[in-house]
Formats: C-alpha cells, sequence, structure tokens
C-alpha cells in the first residue's frame, strides 16, 4: 500500500541521515564534501573537483570510503 511504502521510505531515509551523522563525523571535510557534492546532491566529478580543488581519482576514492563506512554502519544497525 502507499502508506506502508511512504513508512519505509521515511524509515530509510532517517536511517541514512543518523548513518550520514556518524560517518560524516569520522573523515575530513573534504572526504564528505566530495562524497557529498558527487553522490547525493549529483554533481559531476568535474564540477567536485573544480569546486574543492582536488583530483577526480581522489573523489571517486573518497566516495568510496564514505559509501563502504556507510553501509557498515548500517548493516550495524540493523543487525541490532
Amino acid at each position: 500500500s502507499d502508506l506502508a511504502t511512504s513508512i519505509d521510505t521515511e524509515y530509510e531515509r532517517e536511517v541514512f541521515l543518523w548513518a550520514a551523522d556518524q560517518v560524516r563525523e569520522s573523515v575530513s571535510p573534504h572526504t564528505w564534501q566530495a562524497f557529498w557534492l558527487s553522490h547525493v546532491e549529483g554533481l559531476s566529478i568535474e564540477d567536485v573537483s573544480n569546486r574543492l580543488n582536488l583530483k577526480p581519482a581522489n573523489i571517486y576514492f573518497a566516495r568510496s570510503r564514505v559509501m563502504k563506512r556507510l553501509k557498515q554502519i548500517v548493516q550495524q544497525f540493523e543487525a541490532t
């Protein structure tokens, strides 16, 4: 039903935001910004590279690192 879908979506959003807060505190500001701008806000790697003055490879690395940590935190949360 639409209500169940809305509840599931809101739950996933809240878990993501909670996990994001956990990860943001454990990585450098540039790492977090590279992830957030490219993955969440959907900016191109080139745009993020120009904005943060980082090499594209560093942006891919930062994104991967944050995503891995997010997945770990969510898995730990859901296992409890």
